[in-house]
């Protein structure tokens, strides 16, 4: 079939890590319909963030940029203009719209109800799906369903059309507000291991995967807590739910073998590991999200590809699927990994990731995090200490230098002596919460302990 042909259904699944889908290897069966679409497509095995967390990540989604090059590095919930991004780039649907013709753009998301109004979230779309448009902003306290009860009809109604289609689902998001069959569907003990799978770290301790070492587990009792590890998983069967609808419902219109699913997230859940449960933080937790790509007419099956590729992959690979001309299209930091399916190859050997005040380099199984803000470094060897738990910054010195040496060295050759945005974004932040409060917020950035500069 003739990529001039294909439709595109991006899927990007709000706070979901990888580590949580039974195809990436949890011991759960959270994602029956999403498996079975990784065994008829392809899976990135290390699939990564380019940036968190919300905003940042679907702006590196649509982009196909990292925040050093598109500037935005904060998702500002109630201060608005905070955010440095650049008008004059372009996004994925308006890159489709220029390079495609006759292609239907259409959009089911509300990021454009964020008070800072990131317009960049609506820009290229015919069709933008607000579907919690109300006369309070709302974000992610949407159901799925709501968002399937707009997005099959519209598919039904444009199926002779040929569209891409970016959908946003904020399962597992909190609050965990899933239809009540979807709550009960897993459900832990607190204090026992018997219904856990339980391996042991070559580091010499204990673990849970996806939920940290033992010990530490995130267990409130969950006739008491809202917030439990069990109603995530019940979000993911309930969003994999969803997806299977639309599946069906492609199938009932005979479009899903022309139809190219990809399935990915802007980000993961601490979910009880390091002390904190929400999305902060470049741990893997947080960064390793899920990449699958499927579409029977034009790719291969059962599929499984190593290296690292990241978000930024994303816009580049849905171009050449669609048959853009890469020679028409602008720079990308990501890649177009259709030569990676093509060929069997693997992905980098090492990428950058960043957030408002960190910034992590990984290189095979090490991975260095800086906190730009605190002064402070991470170490850690992923093989051998899968949790991230054993910080090894103070006893692989050698290694410590190496590895902040190539983060540095990787700023100064993107930012080509521009100031850094991450930095300048932090200070109007500082800037502007100080005024609000009536105090200083943040205090001048300490000298970090390596004896270098903040910045």
């Amino acid at each position: 079939m003739k990529k001039a042909e294909l439709n595109c259904i991006l899927f990007v699944i709000d706070t979901l890590r990888a580590d949580h889908l039974s195809c990436y290897g949890y011991f759960r069966r959270t994602s029956p319909v999403i498996d079975r679409l990784a065994e008829e497509g392809v899976l990135f095995k290390d699939s990564h963030a380019t940036a968190i967390a919300t905003g940042p990540g679907f702006t590196s989604i649509i982009t196909g940029l990292s925040p050093i090059h598109h500037g935005f590095y904060l998702t500002p919930w109630n201060l608005p203009n905070l955010i440095d991004f650049d008008d004059a780039i372009p996004t994925l649907p308006e890159l489709i719209q220029d390079n495609l013709r006759g292609c239907t753009t259409a959009a089911f998301d509300n990021l454009i109800n964020f008070a800072s109004h990131m317009d960049q979230f609506v820009r290229g779309f015919e069709y933008y799906v607000n579907v919690t448009r109300t006369s309070k902003p709302r974000h992610h306290w949407v159901v799925g369903g709501e968002v399937n009860k707009r997005l099959i009809p519209w598919i039904k109604e444009h199926a002779e059309e040929r569209f891409f289609l970016f959908v946003h689902y904020w399962e597992p998001h909190t609050p965990y507000n899933q239809p009540q069959e979807f709550r009960n569907i897993f459900s832990h003990k607190p204090g026992s291991l018997d219904d856990l799978e339980v391996r042991r770290a070559p580091a010499g301790y204990d673990y849970v995967p996806g939920w940290g070492r033992v010990g530490e587990l995130w267990e409130p009792d969950p006739s008491r807590s809202e917030v439990t590890i069990d109603l995530y998983d019940g979000e993911i069967r309930y969003v994999d739910f969803l997806i299977g609808q639309v599946v069906e419902a492609l199938e009932e219109l005979g479009i899903d073998d022309r139809t190219v699913l990809i399935i990915t997230s802007d980000h993961g859940e601490q979910l009880g590991q390091h002390g904190l449960y929400g999305h902060g933080m470049l741990h893997e937790s947080v960064v390793y999200i899920p990449l699958i790509i499927r579409c029977p007419s034009v790719l291969p099956k059962g599929v499984v590809i190593e290296g690292y590729v990241q978000q930024a992959d994303i816009a580049p690979t849905v171009l050449a699927l669609l048959g853009a001309d890469e020679g028409s299209l602008p720079p990308f930091d990501g890649m177009n990994l259709l030569p990676l399916i093509e060929r069997g190859g693997r992905g980098r050997d090492e990428i950058f990731i960043e957030d408002h005040q960190f910034r992590a380099f990984l290189q095979g199984r090490w991975k260095y995090i800086r906190d730009y803000l605190r002064g402070m470094e991470e170490l850690y060897d992923l093989e051998s200490d899968p949790m991230e738990v054993l910080n090894l910054a103070s006893e692989e010195p050698d290694r410590l230098k190496e590895m902040r040496e190539r983060l540095e060295g990787w700023v100064r050759g993107e930012l080509k002596g521009r100031p850094d945005p991450m930095l300048e974004q932090m200070g109007r932040l500082a800037a502007r919460w100080s005024a609000e409060v009536g105090r200083e917020f943040l205090k001048p950035m300490p000298r970090p302990s390596w004896g270098g500069e903040t910045g």
